[in-house]
């Protein structure tokens, strides 16, 4: 069969049962439960029902807009890791015949306005990264490290990430409003399944700005500690992927990558070092 490296535009040619097993190792290191029922049908009425109480964020003629017509269970492609050992896939799910993917559209669009994140850690492209590389001094004893968060959206802990939103939202908003966002991200983030094989299985994936929500927070409790100590020179990342520049005059890599791991214990980083070839 035919399927997509995750980088560039390469496909890849592979053994049908390779690239099933390969899924199926993917779901299984990451807990994804096994439903025997699919709950379609159910979500698609706990959506209408949880619309209508939502009356502060979402106008009643705009329900009738985010109600899927014909719902069913998103569906699971795997893009192939070809620079990583054993070839691991990074899935990619389709979730626009899902009950919950117009509210989810929605719900982005409420926190966009609602919530004031700081992004000064984030990038958006290269551009705006070699901008920030130019203002650097950098020495000899400089290195560079790349951490990729492993699996990032079907490992953020969607409890604590809830939390972090409500209590960023009360910032700018009333009670009332910011628990009627909070019970819709709730409802998005536990209606997350999908179909493989005709198996139905029950995940934990994150949306692009709940995730963020989640990161940022994290950044803010940490790294300006270490940039005004000097542990480390330089941060920026993109979504799953973080540049560190150190000293390593001052700073050692594996004192870098222990102090990651020990972030939060759901985020499991893979680093690449510098290459001098």
């Amino acid at each position: 069969m035919i399927a997509q490296a995750d980088k560039g535009k390469t496909t890849v040619i592979i053994y049908k049962q390779d690239y099933h097993n390969k899924v199926h190792t993917f779901l299984l290191e990451n807990n994804f439960q096994h439903l025997p029922k699919n709950p379609t049908k159910k979500d698609q009425t706990h959506i209408s029902k949880t619309l209508q109480q939502c009356n502060l964020v979402v106008h009643k003629k705009q329900i009738k807009y985010l109600i899927q017509k014909n719902p069913s269970p998103p569906t699971l492609k795997a893009q192939l890791k070809l620079h990583k050992p054993a070839v691991p896939i990074r899935p990619v799910v389709n979730s626009r015949t899902a009950p919950s993917y117009s509210v989810a559209k929605k719900l982005n669009e409420i926190l966009k306005q609602r919530l004031n994140m700081d992004n000064s850690y984030t990038i958006d492209n290269s551009t705006k990264l070699a901008h920030d590389l130019t203002k650097l001094t950098i020495s000899d004893s400089h290195r560079l490290i790349d951490l990729d968060i492993r699996d990032l959206y079907v490992n953020i802990p969607i409890t604590e990430t809830i939390d972090i939103a409500r209590a960023q939202l009360l910032k700018q908003n009333n009670n009332n409003i910011t628990e009627q966002i909070c019970t819709l991200l709730e409802m998005v983030l536990q209606q997350n399944y999908l179909e493989f094989q005709a198996q139905i299985y029950q995940l934990t994936p994150i949306s692009g700005i709940t995730a963020e929500i989640f990161l940022r927070n994290l950044e803010q409790s940490h790294l300006n500690l270490l940039l005004d100590s000097k542990h480390i020179t330089f941060y920026a990342r993109y979504v799953d992927d973080i540049l560190i520049i150190y000293d390593a005059s001052r700073n050692n890599l594996d004192a870098i990558t222990q102090y990651a791991v020990c972030i939060h214990h759901s985020l499991q980083f893979n680093p690449t070092l510098e290459s001098y070839d």
